[in-house]
């Protein structure tokens, strides 16, 4: 049984340097609101790992909260590239560690797996990833002596996921796409999730696909209403797109980040109800 915190306590393990994973694919469940605290608490020097990063990545890095990013894919899909992560990179601020979802997928495998390394097919020397990645160490496979690739195990101190709903107990329902969700709290030493709603057990059990993420696995949740916004949460609330536009634009100020964030935060506020701790 997981017990249900404010946003505040429930985030109070990501501190400074911290190496946190974070869940969601693209524009769609992404933490939003977590993000948004962390940046208004001032966290700095966090090495971010997410098989996509999206905008709650960029808020962050566009907020001074991120050291490094390790991810295949940085961007706001339809609405353009991402701001503040286009900027650090191409002025050097950012450490960004180049990767693909093959070789993600299979740290982050390995790392749940807890072996040193999990294998795979040497077929990434023509992209010349082995050049930015000099950790990636070929190897002749024992068995049949084709060159292989050694993907080094990840770990994370925390995993950061936005679930659209869950139960008392903390058992999390994660719909449609899923991405590398169910895998990180198995690298985690931590795992925090923002729920949309709280629902009973037998609602959640009714739900297409069940429990996703079971309680045994979630160490701190919290109840947030809206805190996918503006990306999507299916099936309670679609992309909007217009906001993610509005933070494309407000990029381009000085302060345009700040006042978006003050805007989002008072919004997230006050869909927000007070926290229950009971059981």
């Amino acid at each position: 049984m997981t017990a249900w915190l404010s946003l505040e306590d429930a985030l109070a393990p990501v501190t400074h340097g911290t190496r946190m994973a974070i869940g969601g694919m693209t524009l769609y469940r992404r933490p939003v609101g977590a993000a948004m605290a962390l940046a208004r608490a001032g966290i700095r020097d966090l090495d971010v790992l997410t098989l996509t990063a999206g905008i709650e990545t960029d808020l962050l890095i566009g907020a001074g909260c991120v050291r490094v990013l390790r991810s295949c894919y940085t961007g706001l899909e339809i609405a353009g590239l991402a701001p503040h992560y286009t900027r650090a990179a191409r002025a050097g601020t950012l450490q960004v560690v180049e990767e693909t979802e093959y070789t993600l997928s299979l740290a982050v495998q390995a790392g749940a797996m807890r072996v040193p390394f999990l294998p795979m097919l040497d077929t990434l020397g023509a992209t010349g990833i082995h050049r930015s990645r000099p950790d990636l160490k070929r190897f002749a496979c024992p068995l049949t002596g084709d060159s292989l690739v050694a993907v080094p195990a990840l770990r994370a101190d925390v995993a950061l996921i936005h679930a659209a709903a869950a139960d008392e107990d903390g058992n999390c329902w994660l719909p449609g796409q899923l991405a590398l969700d169910p895998q990180l709290p198995f690298i985690a030493t931590t795992t925090i999730v923002t729920a949309e709603r709280r629902v009973g057990t037998a609602e959640l059990l009714s739900m297409q696909g069940g429990t996703r993420l079971p309680a045994y696995l979630v160490d701190r949740i919290a109840l947030l209403p809206g805190g996918s916004w503006p990306t999507s949460c299916h099936p309670q609330r679609a992309l909007d797109l217009a906001a993610v536009l509005d933070y494309v634009d407000a990029a381009d100020a000085p302060e345009g980040l700040q006042h978006w964030l003050d805007a989002a935060w008072a919004r997230l506020d006050s869909h927000t109800p007070e926290p229950s701790h009971a059981g």
